[in-house]
């Protein structure tokens, strides 16, 4: 038991040294680039005035959207796609650490899906429960967020303009063009399931 527990420990320390930090993001430029030519997308790259920091951005279509990944020298992958609603829909997949333990202590209730791994590492929360679990039945869904360290991975819904913004958040250890073309696809098939539920355009 003491030797789980301290493997957990040693997952976290890893998950927060690889997600924080600075790292030299022109080393993922070429493999971003190869991506965006193998999917029809596109890749820009915006440097500080002093040059000393830069940023990638990498948008590629998929359907009538398109899914843009973004990530710094100093801040880690971020993946998002902005969706026409039909309805009102969110929900948040996210790391369980020790504070989101203690959340659900006091009354912060989440959703199991049945899966001892998946429902031990992700804290799941969402109103349309059937909708989550539904999703989360999809295995290859789930596969995806285990294998690649994803630390969050949500929904919000925006009354202003009617949209879902569909968010992940990602350990800083994706140094492959097959683990991002990995997460491209975690997106193609959220998107595919939210039209199918009729919740996005």
């Amino acid at each position: 038991m003491e030797n789980t527990k301290s493997k957990e420990s040693l997952f976290k320390q890893l998950f927060i040294t690889r997600t924080q930090g600075f790292i030299d993001i022109a080393t993922k430029r070429t493999f971003w680039q190869e991506l965006a030519t193998e999917l029809g997308g596109t890749v820009s790259t915006k440097q500080t005035i002093s040059k000393d920091l830069e940023r990638l951005t990498l948008q590629i279509p998929y359907r009538q959207f398109h899914v843009e990944f973004t990530e710094s020298d100093t801040h880690p992958l971020r993946i998002s796609c902005k969706m026409g609603a039909n309805r009102k829909f969110e929900f948040s997949i996210s790391y369980e650490d020790t504070i989101e333990k203690l959340l659900k202590l006091f009354g912060q209730q989440d959703i199991q899906i049945g899966d001892k791994e998946f429902d031990k590492r992700y804290l799941i929360q969402g109103k349309d429960t059937s909708v989550v679990t539904d999703l989360l039945s999809k295995s290859e869904i789930k596969a995806i967020l285990l294998s690649n360290n994803v630390f969050s991975y949500s929904s919000s819904y925006s009354e202003s303009d009617n949209t879902i913004l569909l968010t992940s958040l990602v350990s800083r250890t994706i140094s492959t063009k097959a683990e991002l073309a990995e997460l491209f696809k975690l997106f193609c098939l959220t998107i595919d399931q939210l039209k199918a539920q009729g919740i996005v355009e």
